[in-house]
């Protein structure tokens, strides 16, 4: 798997959709690849941060829209 392979399977293995056999080439990839795990890292922290804020309904409304947006 090359990095293009993963960034375009990331969305899909941070929200578990995606079969062992991708999960298991996804997880290889990242510990050989710090810059992709950078971005799997960054990507977690990012959905999880637009989860609580979209929960709580602290993020102004245009706010979560755009991200929803980005991320989805």
């Amino acid at each position: 798997m090359n990095c293009q392979d993963c960034l375009e399977r990331l969305d899909r293995y941070v929200d578990r959709e995606l079969t062992d056999a991708e999960i298991e080439e996804v997880k290889r990839h990242l510990v050989d690849c710090p810059p992709c795990e950078d971005h799997f890292r960054l990507q977690v922290h990012l959905k999880r941060l637009v989860k609580v804020c979209c929960d709580q309904g602290g993020a102004p409304a245009h706010l979560r829209a755009k991200l929803r947006q980005i991320l989805f």
